[in-house]
């Protein structure tokens, strides 16, 4: 070997060596173990020292050769095998028969969406647990109550009382709630209302994604494949029972006028794309947070390696103007939610919901082909295995060459999935220290969702590969099998409760009364069956009272105390605390006791600090109505 050749390959040893020395100095470095020999890599001190022994060997064995000599030729070779940029030049689709394309998507959504989610339309008065999807009902029907003019403020609804701006415990969830009501102006029941746009909703992703991977890959067939796996993706299915997370087809749209803005630099763009990210906002505020981070990523690597791009100084004026309508549509929701004090989430709980490289091998329960054949050993909200065929489609869109559009999203796909790994990427503890929206959310693997749309983009592209040059017939019947074997890949199992459709016979004289105060037991414990307090947010529903009870992602300070101080209820004790939180009614339902309820009646029925107010039986069980008594 020449002396230059060894040249070269110590240079590129030394740069090895240094980034292995960033990286350790980044991550902490590992340890392993390999035939039996431990081999630990944890100072960056040694690589670094490695690092500069092996450049002052290189300077001493030859000094005429050129750094890196040679390198840029050979760069631009490998790049020649690897990077077409004009591979991935779509041809525009003719406008002609745009919608008709599109209702043929939305009509090959729904009978997927009928064939996969058919226990769900067979049981539309059931949820997957009586938990938060009841919640979730509360938060729309709250949002449609107020509208019908409760005199309470939007963020301060009837729960946790007396504290103020509850309704930011949790997300507000604003645009959703208003997606529910034509149904509820209807006249269609809360609980049916909820499963219709729950259902709606993986459709509705669908064609969003639908409309961005025509566009990308100028495909319809493709597009669908792109839709079937974006819409029904699997994460979809880990997180069935959280309404808002499923309200994800803004983003796909917002990416549409995005590239549309990219390429003619028209105002009008680039306020669809920011209306759009902020519908996404008052959708679901985690997927808005990662989805500003992932857009940003999209746009600026489309504008730095599209060559059909606007002038960027054509760019800049519009952007500026589109991004200061969103800071002002978004202000309200973030000063509101600042007022509120919820406080950062702790870095422990963060690093728990934080996603590993082994999550994405391991799928979620509701998986019914693939939950028990992959990885064992799945953690609450981090089982985010994405199936085998968006995976091995994806695969197929990035065989070499790709083209400018693939390699902007590979970079996508890099970005999502690190901030989806949390504090256990390099890139997360910065946000976290430096952004405090960031510092307000808890589980940094909700990203994922933006890991799914780029895998089901890329996988358009792949398809798009496989039925390219293909003869009509032999092309549909590719789809076909690609349809099929996603259908199979995606199929959930899906096992729901029923939920009351009216609640207990009690509340009919506290509706519209706004002085009371309703202190519900079981209050906080271990209800059976239940999550605790959740079902009297339900019922809520029927008549607004102000509740001392409460369910959310956060609670008001000192809540919790004051539910397990409440545990001997009636004590002289207990009754005092009630009084001093303003009741003036209390509830007892026996059937969301484990027990001991009759004890409590009788204790209640001989106190003189309670007057009945009515008494009925529900679900087989005794249910009864006391006014606390003024002293």
């Amino acid at each position: 070997m020449s002396r230059a050749r060894i040249s070269i390959a110590l240079d590129w040893l030394a740069l090895l060596l240094l980034a292995v020395a960033i990286a350790i100095a980044s991550t902490g470095g590992t340890i392993v173990r390999i035939a039996g020999t431990r081999i630990t890599a944890r100072s960056p001190e040694r690589a670094a020292i490695a690092a500069l022994a092996i450049v002052a060997l290189r300077v001493a064995l030859d000094r005429r050769t050129r750094p890196f000599a040679g390198t840029a030729a050979a760069l631009r070779r490998i790049r020649g095998v690897l990077y077409d940029p004009d591979r991935d030049n779509a041809s525009a689709l003719p406008d002609a028969g745009r919608w008709r394309r599109r209702a043929l998507a939305a009509a090959g959504l729904a009978a997927f969406g009928g064939a996969l989610l058919l226990p769900q339309l067979r049981h539309m008065d059931s949820v997957p647990d009586l938990g938060d999807p009841l919640f979730s009902i509360w938060r729309f029907e709250w949002v449609f109550h107020k509208l019908h003019g409760d005199p309470r403020p939007l963020f301060s609804p009837n729960i946790f009382y007396p504290h103020p701006l509850t309704l930011t415990y949790s997300d507000s969830m604003l645009l959703p709630a208003l997606t529910t009501m034509p149904f509820r102006l209807a006249g269609i029941h809360p609980l049916v209302a909820y499963n219709i746009v729950m259902v709606l909703s993986f459709i509705a992703s669908g064609l969003a994604t639908y409309v961005l991977a025509e566009r990308l890959t100028g495909s319809p067939r493709a597009a669908f494949v792109s839709a079937l796996l974006f819409g029904f993706y699997p994460y979809r299915f880990e997180h069935y029972s959280h309404f808002e997370l499923q309200m994800t087809y803004c983003m796909p749209l917002a990416l549409v006028a995005l590239h549309s803005f990219v390429t003619t630099a028209r105002v009008r763009d680039a306020m669809t794309a920011s209306l759009l990210s902020v519908g996404q906002l008052y959708s679901s505020m985690y997927y808005a947070v990662f989805f500003t981070m992932y857009a940003g990523a999209v746009f600026a690597l489309t504008c730095w390696l599209t060559t059909s791009r606007a002038p960027i100084r054509r760019l800049i004026v519009p952007a500026i103007l589109a991004g200061a309508v969103a800071l002002a549509l978004a202000l309200p929701l973030a000063r509101t939610y600042t007022s509120a004090k919820l406080g950062d989430r702790e870095a422990d709980t963060v690093a728990y919901y934080s996603a590993t490289s082994a999550d994405y091998l391991r799928a979620h329960p509701r998986s019914a082909t693939w939950a028990d054949r992959t990885l064992p050993g799945r953690q609450p909200e981090r089982a985010l295995f994405p199936g085998v065929m968006i995976l091995l489609l994806a695969a197929i869109a990035l065989v070499p060459p790709i083209g400018t559009t693939r390699v902007i999203y590979a970079g996508a796909l890099v970005l999502a999935f690190e901030i989806s790994r949390g504090f256990n990427s390099p890139i997360y503890p910065y946000l976290y220290d430096w952004l405090p929206f960031v510092r307000g959310l808890r589980v940094p693997a909700r990203a994922s969702i933006l890991v799914g749309l780029t895998l089901a983009l890329l996988a358009g592209f792949g398809t798009h590969r496989l039925i390219a040059r293909r003869g009509r017939w032999t092309a549909h019947a590719v789809i076909a099998v690609i349809v099929l074997a996603i259908g199979v890949d995606l199929r959930p199992l899906l096992r729901l409760e029923p939920v009351w459709l009216e609640p207990p016979p009690i509340y009919g004289s506290l509706a519209g009364n706004a002085s009371v105060v309703l202190a519900e037991f079981p209050l906080g414990g271990n209800p059976r069956g239940f999550t605790a307090n959740v079902p009297f947010m339900y019922f809520s529903l029927w008549h607004w009272a102000n509740l001392i009870n409460g369910y959310s992602g956060h609670y008001p300070p000192g809540q919790v105390d004051f539910e397990v101080a409440m545990q001997p209820f009636p004590t002289p004790e207990t009754i005092e605390l009630l009084r001093a939180r303003g009741a003036t009614h209390v509830s007892v339902n026996c059937a969301l006791y484990r027990g001991g309820c009759g004890d409590l009646l009788d204790r209640l029925d001989a106190s003189p600090a309670f007057r009945l107010v009515s008494a009925g039986r529900w679900q087989g069980e005794i249910v009864k109505l006391y006014e606390l008594v003024k002293r």
